[in-house]
């Protein structure tokens, strides 16, 4: 096994403050083109089914307040309806499917959750499987979205044709752009805020995916301290972080319903992209125990669906610091891999690691690439 490396020390300024968190899984996109997404190809796994994750942060001053705030909205039930024109053309350009029964709003009001007390709602960036509805929300309810949307959607459909957001979303409301040069410090290598002021909830500037996408840190316990990485977009699969010098791929590997079990982790060194020449991806494959087996997608043009591949390659490299923290528990909008390991609203996120969420989940998107491991060996 190669030897990890180590990891640049994440400084996460002390506190005792903590927030609750919870996962809710809102749904699935299915059918996704892997290639859209991620490369290299691996023969054999070309299209991926996505769940969809959204969180609840619940949050008690000094005084017992307590402040609610949705990081995401995932995808609105009626998308034909519920977007701009151009986001159904490209669900139905895709040719992929969506299962989404509720919308977010229906999930929190039929676990008891009062719409109203829900403070603020979160994009982690203005994409359709993150705006959700935000209309169906009380105008109360505060609007944050990162650096630069404001620009990019300059209002919404149909006032500006080009925006993928109705008008209706952003009406009626406060919505708050975040600016990280306000008050400017760092958390690993990642801009940071303090939203509470108590640094129990942090919002990260993680550029490159889409305009003004952003990041959270939460603390979930303290003494010890513990916190879930929100990582949104930055990756779509877990193939895209792991493995890193921080992680190597271990020389075995238990993976739920795979045969052998376990496995060596040496059987995926041939479907790895460091057996492959391809310059285009600007990223060195070479060594499959400690390089993730996927990059940010490009095509041969050099134009990629991330706004600026090379940054969002950058945060990546950021979130791997994270990642090889143990009392850090990344999570990202996509990773279908952790239903199995993980807690889902209502119930809570806080205890993840005493229940060894991080540890058990680490390695179990390799369960993907068991067709092209057959492919391969065959």
């Amino acid at each position: 096994m190669a030897s990890p490396a180590t990891p640049p020390t994440i400084d996460v300024p002390a506190s005792s403050r903590t927030v609750q968190v919870s996962i809710i899984d809102s749904g699935n996109i299915n059918g996704l083109p892997v290639s859209l997404f991620m490369g290299p190809d691996i023969p054999g796994f070309e299209t991926i089914n996505a769940v969809i994750f959204t969180f609840l942060i619940e949050h008690t001053d000094d005084a017992g307040k307590v402040s609610r705030v949705l990081f995401d909205l995932g995808m609105p039930k009626d998308v034909q309806h519920d977007l701009a024109p151009s986001q159904w053309d490209l669900v139905t350009t895709f040719n992929c499917t969506y299962d989404i029964t509720k919308y977010v709003s229906e999930i929190l009001s039929d676990a008891g959750v009062d719409l109203n007390t829900i403070n603020a709602m979160v994009w982690s960036h203005p994409h359709l499987d993150h705006v959700g509805r935000p209309s169906l929300f009380p105008p109360t309810t505060e609007l944050i979205i990162g650096p630069g949307v404001l620009a990019s959607e300059k209002g919404g459909y149909p006032g500006n044709p080009e925006s993928i957001i109705l008008e209706r979303e952003f009406l009626g409301r406060k919505v708050t752009e975040l600016d990280f040069t306000s008050r400017p410090f760092k958390i690993g290598d990642m801009d940071a805020l303090d939203y509470f002021g108590d640094g129990s909830f942090y919002f990260l500037s993680a550029p490159g995916h889409a305009p003004g996408h952003i990041n959270a840190l939460l603390r979930t316990t303290s003494q010890p301290d513990t916190f879930i990485y929100l990582g949104a977009d930055s990756f779509h699969h877990a193939g895209e972080l792991r493995p890193h010098k921080y992680h190597p791929l271990p020389e075995k590997v238990k993976l739920a319903s795979f045969s052998p079990f376990p496995c060596l982790g040496e059987l995926f060194h041939k479907i790895h992209p460091s057996s492959q020449v391809d310059p285009g991806y600007a990223k060195a494959h070479d060594d499959p125990k400690a390089t993730p087996f996927y990059s940010i997608s490009e095509k041969e043009d050099g134009s990629s669906l991330a706004l600026d591949k090379h940054a969002a390659r950058e945060t990546i490299t950021k979130i791997q610091s994270f990642d090889a923290d143990e009392n850090i528990f990344v999570v990202g909008a996509h990773d279908t891999t952790l239903i199995d390991y993980v807690d889902i609203f209502p119930k809570k996120a806080n205890e993840w690691k005493a229940k060894g969420w991080k540890e058990h989940s680490r390695w179990q998107f390799l369960r993907d690439f068991e067709n092209p491991l057959s492919l391969a060996h065959s």
